[in-house]
C-alpha cells in the first residue's frame, strides 16, 4: 500500500502506474538491465525514464525539440483562448446594454450563449470520432475557419437573429478546441513534462474566461457592444493563420511496446526482449539515424531492412491539413464511445470534477448583470467587467501554484515510493485546495449579495470560485492524462457535453431562479453540489483508484460492447 492507495492483486503492472526513475526498479517488476536500456531524459533529469518511450521515427512528436513542442502547445492554447475563452463570455458584461439595444430580454441574451453551447455539446462526439479516424489537425483547421466566419457574421449583425446565427457558427468553431485540445498535451509530452503545461492550459481554461469580461466591459461602455466583435475578429484571423501555417498534426500511432504508461502485463512480462528489440544499442538520437529523404528510406527497404525508419517530413508536408487516416474504426462506435466511459468510476469522477465547477462560473456570468447592474448597485458594463478581475487573479494564483509544485511534487512522492509513480498521488493536494476555494466562493458569493456587501467582496468570492474551479480542472486533467491517457479524448468529450448541456439548460431558467429564490439560496445549493462531486467522491477514488484501473484493463468493457 503506497500512501493509502490499495495495491492490486490481479496485475503485476497496472496501466497508469509508471516507473519514472531508474534508481529503484522493483516497484514495476522491470528488470534492471531492461530499465537501463530504456530511453531517459537529458541533463539534470537523466535519471528519469521517458514515459511513454519515443520511437525511432523522427516524425514522432516525442522526438521533436522541446521548443518545437512548446510552440505547438502555445498555438493550440491560443486557439482555445480565442475560440472558447473569449468567444463564450464575450457578451456577459454587457448583457443589459445588449438586451436594451436589441429589444429582447436578459434570458434571450443568455440564450445567445446557450444555443452556441448546445451546438458544441451535440457536435463534440462527432469531432471526437473524426479526430480518431483522420487525426486532430483537420478538426482544428476547420474549427479555426468556422470561428473566423462566425465572428465576421457577428460583426455585421444588426438584428438579434443575425447575431444568433453568428454565435451558432462560432459554436462550430469552438467544438474542436473545447473537446480535443487538451489531449494534445498527451501527444506532445512525456509524463514528467506534462504538469507545467497542464497548469498553463488550465489557466486558459478558467482564468482567461474571466479576463474576457475585464476587457469587454469597458469596450461595451465606451464603444458599444459591436466593437467586441470588430476587435475580436483580428485575433481570430491571426489564430486561424497560425493554425494553418505554423502548426502540424500531433496524433502519432506508436507501437504498443513504447506505451509504458498504458501497457499491462502483456508488455512488461517480456521487458528485456522489448528493450533489446527497439532500445538496445540506440546510441544516437532518432534524428541522426533517420533517413533524410524519401530516396534514403526506399534504399533502406531495398537493402532488406524489415522496419526502415521513415523520412522526416518537410515543412510543406507537415502543415498539410490532412495526413491520411490514422484509424479504420467504425465512426458510429466512436461517437457512442465517449458516453461509455461513464462505466468507469474513475473517469466519471474526472468528468464531474472538470464540468461542475466551471459550470458554476458560467452561472455567475449569467446573473452578474442581473444582480449588480440593477439597484442598489446600478453598475455599468465597465464596472461589471472589472469585477471579473477577482476570478482572473484567483485562476492565475491557482495555476501558478501548480506550475511551481506539480512536477517537483510528482518526482518527490514517486521517489518516496521507490521510483514508482501512481496517478492518484496528485489527487489529495488538488482536491483539498480546490474544495476549500469552491466552498468559500459558492457560499460567500450568495451571502455577500444577501448582506449587501461591497461589490469588491463579491469579486473576491468570485475569485475563490475561479481558483477552486481551476484547481479542480488541473487536478482532474492531470489524473486523466496520467491514468487514462488513451481515453483522454473520450473523457474530454463527455466532460464538454455534460458541461455544455448544463449551460444550455441553465440558460432557460437560471436568471428566474436567482430572481425568485435569491442568490444566497441558489449558490448554497451549487456549493453543496460542488463539495459532493469534488471532495466526497474523490475519497474512494484515491483509495481504490489503482484497483479500478486494473479492473478496467482486465474487464475490457468497451471491447465487449464492440466500441473498441
Amino acid at each position: 500500500m503506497a500512501f493509502g492507495i490499495l495495491e492490486d492483486n490481479e496485475l503485476a503492472h497496472v496501466p497508469g502506474t509508471a516507473q519514472i526513475e531508474d534508481k529503484l526498479s522493483d516497484g514495476l517488476d522491470i528488470p534492471d538491465a531492461a530499465a537501463a536500456n530504456l530511453k531517459h531524459a537529458k541533463g539534470k533529469n537523466s535519471h528519469i525514464i521517458l514515459v511513454p518511450q519515443p520511437s525511432d521515427d523522427p516524425n514522432d512528436p516525442l522526438n521533436w525539440s522541446i521548443l518545437r513542442r512548446d510552440i505547438l502547445f502555445l498555438i493550440h492554447s491560443f486557439g482555445y483562448v480565442i475560440n472558447v475563452g473569449v468567444c463564450g463570455p464575450i457578451l456577459a458584461a454587457g448583457t443589459l446594454v445588449e438586451a436594451d439595444d436589441l429589444g429582447v430580454t436578459i434570458t434571450d441574451i443568455a440564450l445567445l450563449s446557450g444555443y452556441q453551447l448546445l451546438v458544441i455539446a451535440c457536435c463534440g462526439p462527432i469531432v471526437s470520432a473524426l479526430s480518431r479516424i483522420f487525426g486532430k489537425r483537420p478538426q482544428f483547421v476547420a474549427a479555426s475557419i468556422f470561428g473566423l466566419i462566425g465572428t465576421i457574421v457577428c460583426c455585421t449583425a444588426n438584428t438579434y437573429n443575425t447575431l444568433l446565427a453568428g454565435r451558432i457558427i462560432q459554436g462550430f468553431g469552438n467544438v474542436a478546441y473545447e473537446s480535443i485540445v487538451i489531449s494534445v498535451i498527451g501527444d506532445l509530452y512525456c509524463l514528467h513534462e506534462r504538469g507545467l503545461r497542464l497548469a498553463v492550459f488550465n489557466f486558459c481554461f478558467g482564468g482567461i474566461n474571466c479576463f474576457t469580461s475585464v476587457i469587454s466591459g469597458p469596450i461595451v461602455t465606451n464603444l458599444g457592444w459591436r466593437w467586441l466583435f470588430y476587435i475580436d475578429v483580428i485575433f481570430v484571423a491571426l489564430q486561424c493563420f497560425l493554425m494553418c501555417f505554423c502548426s502540424t498534426e500531433t496524433t502519432y500511432i506508436r507501437d504498443a511496446k513504447y506505451e509504458l504508461d498504458v501497457a499491462g502485463d502483456e508488455i512488461f512480462d517480456d521487458m528485456e526482449k522489448i528493450a533489446a528489440e527497439h532500445l538496445e544499442g540506440d546510441s544516437k538520437p532518432a534524428a541522426e539515424t533517420a533517413p533524410t529523404t524519401t530516396a534514403d528510406a526506399e534504399k533502406a527497404v531495398q537493402n532488406g531492412l524489415e522496419s526502415p525508419i521513415p523520412a522526416k517530413k518537410t515543412y510543406l508536408q507537415s502543415i498539410m491539413p490532412y495526413h491520411g487516416r490514422v484509424s479504420n474504426e467504425n465512426p458510429i462506435r466512436l461517437i457512442v464511445r465517449p458516453f461509455a466511459v461513464f462505466l468507469n468510476p474513475g473517469m466519471t469522477w474526472i468528468i464531474l470534477a472538470m464540468s461542475i465547477p466551471i459550470a458554476w462560473i458560467v452561472n455567475i456570468n449569467y446573473c452578474m448583470s442581473q444582480l449588480y447592474g440593477a439597484p442598489p448597485y446600478n453598475m455599468t458594463a465597465e464596472r461589471l467587467g472589472f469585477m471579473s478581475a477577482g476570478p482572473l487573479i484567483g485562476g492565475f494564483l491557482a495555476s501558478l501554484f501548480f506550475f511551481v509544485v506539480n512536477n517537483p511534487m510528482t518526482l518527490w512522492v514517486s521517489r518516496k515510493n521507490g521510483g514508482v509513480y501512481e496517478p492518484e498521488f496528485k489527487l489529495p493536494v488538488g482536491v483539498i485546495l480546490g474544495t476549500i476555494c469552491l466552498t468559500i466562493g459558492c457560499f460567500g458569493f450568495g451571502t455577500a449579495y444577501r448582506n449587501r456587501e461591497s461589490a469588491i467582496v463579491a469579486a473576491v468570492m468570485y475569485g475563490f470560485l475561479c481558483a477552486g474551479s481551476t484547481t479542480m480542472a488541473i487536478t482532474a486533467s492531470n489524473y486523466m492524462i496520467d491514468a487514462y491517457r488513451e481515453f483522454s479524448v473520450e473523457v474530454i468529450i463527455a466532460t464538454m457535453s455534460l458541461k455544455n448541456f448544463i449551460f444550455y439548460g441553465f440558460s432557460y431558467f437560471f436568471n428566474n431562479w436567482v430572481a425568485n429564490s435569491g442568490p444566497d439560496i441558489v449558490f448554497d445549493v451549487l456549493g453543496a453540489i460542488a463539495i459532493f462531486t469534488s471532495l466526497i467522491l474523490s475519497i474512494p477514488l484515491y483509495i481504490y483508484g489503482k484497483r479500478i484501473r486494473s479492473w478496467w484493463h482486465r474487464a475490457k468493457l468497451l471491447e465487449k460492447l464492440k466500441l473498441a
